[in-house]
Order: structure tokens, then C-alpha cells, then sequence
């Protein structure tokens, strides 16, 4: 998407992590002007050179000030927050508490509900919120396997498992990553996040709890009830790293539907550490099978 004019201001509210950077490279290039409110994970980032803000949870309605103050009318959420507001524990400031009714009413819930019904607030204040994918289209996950090799028959049957509990894991609003072998389910992701997860794939590894021969599995997977405006699954050079420790050989992503923070140094992770790399379908998951590169 371009700005309707040059220079038309773009709210972003930036987690942690480098996808609100990139998100903000992309709309720069593109004539954008972007203002970045750093929040949650975010909130220490060096975002010199932006304007913007940082700003508290408690500061949520001085946060929107900011955005309207500055022109912003489309905004984008880009970024980890891995830990949500507890409007009850703070003090907010004036224009915070003008919104706490509503504040509480959005932190109710799974991630994909919190993020419906602060979508539908934000747009209730007169923001237009966009999907990352609109800005930086390059991001998305392509089709087929994406590194020098193809996942083995025993890769392809514990992607398969994998992606199977990950679409009910989905359905369920719990998490997008599932951890599966050929045939079992090893770790599925909760609140914890993906490298938390991973975290104690390694620790089960190393323990004995699974096989050293056992083909393993990972699937970030986009939820099917899933508004593609914002949380769409993503891995970066950190998730293929985190993924080789914990013993990973097989990495899907479902393609069109997920993220790929920097595709040429991902896909050059993957080879180093000899994971197979697939964008899955998400209709067709044996597309994997059929040989097709990108």
C-alpha cells in the first residue's frame, strides 16, 4: 500500500524485535512517514531519528494522543509483547483513565480476542489498521521448500503432525507453534512463546526424552480464525539457531500466511545447520513432497 500523499504519516506500534524496524524501513522507502510508539517489549529501543514516543501501559491514552497529534490515521501492530497490560495494578494517566472501561474489556481473553477487540476500539477512535503484509509484502513465507535440501519422508510425516495440531492448537486461540516427531506430538507453544518452547525441546532432548535418531518437527502455523491484520506466525535467524539446539530438522511456516524476517539470511541459517526450510500449504501440506523449490 502507498501513502495517498508523500510524507502521510504511519502509526506504528512497535513490540520488540527487529519486525517493527523492518516494517519501518519498508514504509519509509515507500514515502510513508512513520511514527513509532514503542510499547511492551519495545519500550527501551533506540528509535532515533523516528518520531514517535515510548509509553507505559498506563500511558496507553497519551499513546493515542501522540498518533492523533501527528496525522496518523492507518496504524500498524508489529512486534513481541510477551507481557500483557494489568490496567488494575497501574496508575494511569488522564486520558488512560477516560479509556479504562474499554481498556478491560480488551485484555480479556486469548491473544487472538485481545487483538479483535482492540482492533475494533482503535477504529472506534477513527484509526484504519493495517496488516504488516501491506506495507512489506516481501516479508511473506513463499511456497516449497526454500533451502538446498527437501525434508526427508520422515520430515515430511512430522511436519504433517505437526501442522495437524497446530491448526487445532490455532483453533483453540493458544499458540501457533507445534513441536512434532514422525509419530508424536513433542511440545505444543502456550504463552510461554516459541522460544520458550524451544527452549524445552532442548531440555527434553538432552535428557533422553526424545530419541536421538527421532526426526523432529517445528510448525508455526497461522490460527484459522486468524485476522491477517496483525500476529501473523513469523521466524527469524534466531528461531532457525534456537531450532538447532533444540535439535530441529525440519522447519514449516505456512506460506502467503506467515513471516520471514529477512528470507535470504534465514534460508542461509537453515543450510549451515542442515534444516529443511518449507513454505506450507495450508490446504495441501504434502506440497512438500512434490519437489518443488521456489
Amino acid at each position: 500500500m502507498s501513502p495517498d500523499h508523500p510524507g502521510e504519516a504511519l502509526g506504528i506500534v512497535a513490540g520488540g524485535g527487529s519486525l517493527p524496524r523492518i516494517v519501518a524501513e519498508a514504509a519509509r522507502a515507500a514515502g510513508w512517514r512513520p511514527v513509532v510508539v514503542r510499547i511492551g517489549d519495545g519500550i527501551d529501543d533506540d528509535w532515533t531519528g523516528y518520531d514517535g514516543g515510548a509509553f507505559a501501559w498506563g500511558r496507553t491514552g497519551d499513546a493515542i494522543a501522540c498518533m492523533t497529534a501527528s496525522g496518523v490515521r492507518r496504524l500498524i501492530f508489529c512486534g513481541t509483547v510477551s507481557r500483557r497490560p494489568d490496567f488494575r495494578s497501574l496508575l494511569p494517566s488522564v486520558r488512560t483513565l477516560l479509556r479504562l472501561p474499554a481498556a478491560l474489556r480488551i485484555v480479556r481473553g486469548g491473544d487472538d480476542r485481545l487483538l479483535r477487540t482492540l482492533t475494533r476500539y482503535l477504529e472506534r477512535e477513527g484509526f484504519e489498521v493495517l496488516a504488516v503484509q501491506e506495507i512489506a509484502p516481501r516479508l511473506l513465507a513463499p511456497l516449497g521448500p526454500l533451502g538446498h535440501r527437501t525434508p526427508r519422508s520422515d520430515e515430511i510425516a512430522a511436519l504433517s503432525l505437526a501442522a495437524q495440531a497446530a491448526r487445532q492448537l490455532g483453533e483453540l486461540d493458544i499458540g501457533q507453534a507445534v513441536v512434532a516427531s514422525d509419530n508424536r506430538v513433542i511440545a505444543l507453544e502456550g504463552i510461554e512463546g516459541t522460544r520458550a518452547m524451544l527452549a524445552r525441546v532442548a531440555e527434553l532432548k538432552a535428557g533422553g526424552k526424545i530419541g536421538r535418531r527421532e526426526p523432529c518437527a517445528l510448525v508455526k502455523s497461522v490460527k484459522p480464525q486468524q485476522d491477517q491484520r496483525f500476529d501473523l506466525p513469523s521466524i527469524g535467524v534466531a528461531t532457525i539457531e534456537e531450532a538447532a539446539t533444540a535439535g530441529i530438522s525440519a522447519i514449516g511456516v505456512t506460506a502467503g500466511r506467515s513471516l520471514i524476517l529477512g528470507l535470504d539470511d534465514v534460508i542461509a541459517a537453515a543450510d549451515r545447520h542442515d534444516i529443511a526450510l518449507v513454505g506450507l500449504d495450508e490446504a495441501v501440506p504434502d506440497i512438500i513432497a512434490s519437489g518443488e523449490h521456489n
